[in-house]
């Protein structure tokens, strides 16, 4: 063999070792190896875990935050923090609900519900760059605001006694391919959609910039705070979106809704590797970070741990996950020194 065939064929085994080193090192791998991790514990430690009914259900119980999550993991990734979505998703849904209640049908109802989401969201960007604060400040505010808003049009109670919609109740909020609803289809599909755009399109591209270095991105001619301002209306329409879906599944509202959502959220779009100072993030990793939600929930029950420990479980497995997303960050900043 020729000197020039090995200086080929070792270029050749540095740049597969190179594609394998990359993969090995992407940005979720931590969370991912956290989610593995924990299914693996809960197929070993109890036999329902790997049913399909079982994972289906952990599927169906984090769809709800899942819809919030995207549009805070999005804002979060351009710098700002969104803590109002939990109130939003309450005031949407009960909204919903009175129209449906009072007989303006499914289209008036849900439209009526993603524009309360959608003006709420738009209202928190708006108020932010007007006063010059930053948005976490604003939805701190908000976040009683919206709840008491909630609070008062449902008169304190769950509105119940919501009129039979078959297509919309039994269909929509019922229905299922196999034993995955159409509620977490429309919640997988949503995801596509934004992982696809924030990765591909020079939308996406502004976004993690504005959030990297807002004073770059201004000077290149990005308009920084007009994006912010969609990215937190964007975040209210995902919460609307939510707050609907809620109301077609449980055929119920609760002005009290979503309470605690707000944490859980930030929760997962941080496991999930979205800098908290902005710039960096996916929604695979957004959705890697409720996959680990929903297992510890789950293994939580399973495991018939008293509720009395159900937070302090949860937070330190979080910080396990934490752990590993560290580790896999720092081998990556070793590599590439």
């Amino acid at each position: 063999m020729t000197d020039r065939a090995v200086s080929d064929q070792s270029s050749q085994q540095q740049r597969a070792a190179g594609r394998w080193h990359r993969f090995l090192l992407f940005d979720e791998l931590g969370i991912a190896l956290a989610a593995i991790l924990f299914m693996a514990l809960g197929a070993l430690s109890s036999p329902y875990f790997l049913t399909v009914g079982n994972l289906a259900g952990i599927l169906q119980n984090i769809t709800f935050l899942g819809f919030l999550s995207i549009g805070v993991g999005l804002a979060l990734m351009a710098g700002e923090i969104d803590i109002s979505v939990g109130s939003i998703f309450g005031l949407t849904s009960v909204v919903a609900a009175l129209l449906l209640k009072a007989g303006y049908g499914v289209p008036v109802a849900v439209g009526a519900g993603l524009g309360v989401g959608l003006t709420c969201g738009f209202a928190n960007g708006a108020i932010a760059q007007l006063i010059n604060v930053p948005a976490v400040v604003v939805t701190l505010a908000t976040l009683g605001i919206y709840r008491a808003f909630a609070l008062v049009l449902a008169n304190g109670s769950p509105v119940g006694g919501l009129p039979g919609i078959p297509a919309f109740f039994d269909w929509f909020g019922q229905g299922a391919i196999g034993q995955v609803s159409y509620i977490t289809v429309l919640f997988l599909v949503v995801a596509l959609l934004a992982e696809v755009a924030l990765r591909f399109t020079s939308s996406g591209f502004r976004v993690l910039a504005i959030g990297s270095n807002p004073q770059a991105a201004h000077l290149i001619g990005f308009h920084v705070e007009r994006t912010r301002v969609l990215l937190l209306a964007f975040s209210g329409l995902m919460s609307g979106l939510s707050g609907v879906c809620a109301v077609a599944y449980l055929n119920t509202a609760g002005p009290t809704g979503g309470s605690g959502y707000e944490l859980s959220t930030l929760a997962a779009t941080i496991i999930g590797g979205v800098k908290l100072t902005g710039g960096r993030g996916s929604i695979l990793g957004v959705l890697l970070g409720l996959c680990v939600i929903g297992v510890i929930q789950n293994l939580i029950v399973l495991w018939g741990i008293s509720p009395n420990w159900t937070q302090g479980v949860s937070g330190v497995v979080l910080l396990g996950a934490m752990t590993l997303i560290w580790v896999t960050r720092w081998r990556r900043r070793n590599a590439s020194t």
